[in-house]
């Protein structure tokens, strides 16, 4: 290879390398200022908000089953297996969730996924194209626009109200000939928001009128990996229930402390106009690599399908924190599940302000990132002792600005 030929390809690997490193930028920002601070002074008592790592444990249940499972002397249990995932397994899904998504759910209309965000990809790949346009509600998840981006489709943010749910006016300006899909997150992460059933419906309604005014098809990805850490009295409306052309997305990363393990589902009902779907999902994955969502995590989940983590514990720190905030002037919409809340931020820069409370040893991530300026996501991903402590911190670094 010549000397100028090495330049290029030297400046090609330089802008691929860069341009890959700001993916999650805000978040991955506030991370590496925490690390840098913790350089300059290792015993500095940094509280970290900014990462959604759930924290808790997964059930006993959970443990026993896998401990079971590995005992099982049975030949073959780890091999290759269906792209789409055991029978059985999704078999039992299909059954669980017909009754509490009151659809009509079969083995065939339920496929395996390495987690929420495979199953994403794997069904955006067979909706989108290039300059195709994917509608996103904001607040949103940040890697929603390099999973539209990735097919040379649009992400198209909408906005939401002072509440976080979708303005419904704006939804209908954004909507345009070249609309496949709408990416819908709730209960949402940054906000914790839960739509509500009313909301819901009238997304739905305006789908169907945009169906039977022009014949456009538009699917509706339902992206819940928080629906079943709701708070008391919350219920998430089924997806499936209200609109033909949806597609309902979950993990079991958040409900049962499995994160690390990558499991999830895509699941849709019954219906003439979507035979074939699951081979075209088979097909996705092979070619973007999810091949297979991890067997044995597969195998346990008839096992613990119902168990949970202790959502109370989630629900505990979120009131807490909301609560020192409030007493400090920080305004919140208090969220139905999760452990995100996302304030509104004292100042309208809310980079600045979320830069200013890593010196007091808090990280945070700025609403911007999330497609929402002037709001600061945190995570309440730690022992609620510090989480008080985080709170107290953030309110009086509010009286300072």
């Amino acid at each position: 290879m010549d000397q100028n030929n090495n330049f290029y390809v030297q400046d090609f690997y330089a802008k691929k390398f860069n341009e890959l490193s700001n993916v999650g930028g805000d978040i991955r920002r506030m991370f590496m200022l925490g690390q840098n601070l913790l350089q300059e002074n290792p015993e500095a008592d940094l509280i970290d908000l900014s990462l959604g790592n759930p924290d808790l444990e997964p059930p006993e249940i959970v443990k026993k089953s896998i401990k079971k499972l590995l005992e099982d002397d049975q030949q073959g249990e780890h091999r290759y297996m269906d792209f789409a995932g055991l029978p059985e397994v999704r078999k039992y899904i299909a059954q669980e969730l017909s009754q509490s998504e009151i659809a009509q759910i079969s083995q065939d209309t339920v496929y395996l996924t390495v987690g929420a965000a495979g199953g994403i990809q794997i069904l955006l790949r067979i909706f989108l194209e290039q300059d195709d346009e994917a509608i996103i509600f904001a607040p949103y998840f940040p890697e929603y626009i390099p999973y539209i981006l990735n097919y040379n489709a649009k992400p198209i943010t909408v906005k939401c109200d002072e509440n976080h749910e979708p303005n419904l006016d704006d939804l209908q300006i954004k909507i345009s000939d070249k609309t496949k899909v709408i990416l819908m997150n709730s209960p949402n992460n940054p906000s914790g928001v839960l739509y509500s059933k009313e909301t819901v419906k009238k997304i739905v309604k305006i789908l169907e009128e945009r169906k039977t005014k022009t014949g456009q098809c538009i699917q509706l990805i339902s992206d819940e990996p928080y629906s079943r850490i709701v708070f008391k009295n919350k219920h998430v409306p089924s997806i499936l229930e209200n609109y033909k052309y949806s597609w309902l997305i979950r993990s079991f990363s958040k409900d049962i402390g499995l994160a690390g393990e990558r499991i999830g589902y895509i699941a849709w009902s019954e219906d003439k106009s979507k035979l074939g779907a699951i081979n075209a999902l088979r097909n996705s994955g092979r070619v973007l690599g999810f091949v297979g969502a991890p067997r044995l995590m597969q195998r346990i989940l008839p096992h613990v399908f119902n168990a949970r983590v202790d959502v109370n514990l989630y629900e505990q720190r979120v009131n807490k924190f909301i609560g020192i905030l409030a007493e400090g002037g920080i305004k919140t919409v208090h969220p139905s599940a999760g452990f995100f809340v996302f304030p509104k931020s004292p100042i309208q820069d809310d980079r600045m302000f979320c830069e200013g409370l890593v010196a007091k040893g808090v990280l945070c991530v700025p609403g911007s990132g999330f497609g929402c300026s002037g709001y600061f996501r945190a995570s309440l991903t730690q022992p609620i002792e510090k989480i008080e402590e985080a709170a107290r911190r953030i309110s009086l670094y509010t009286k300072e600005i």
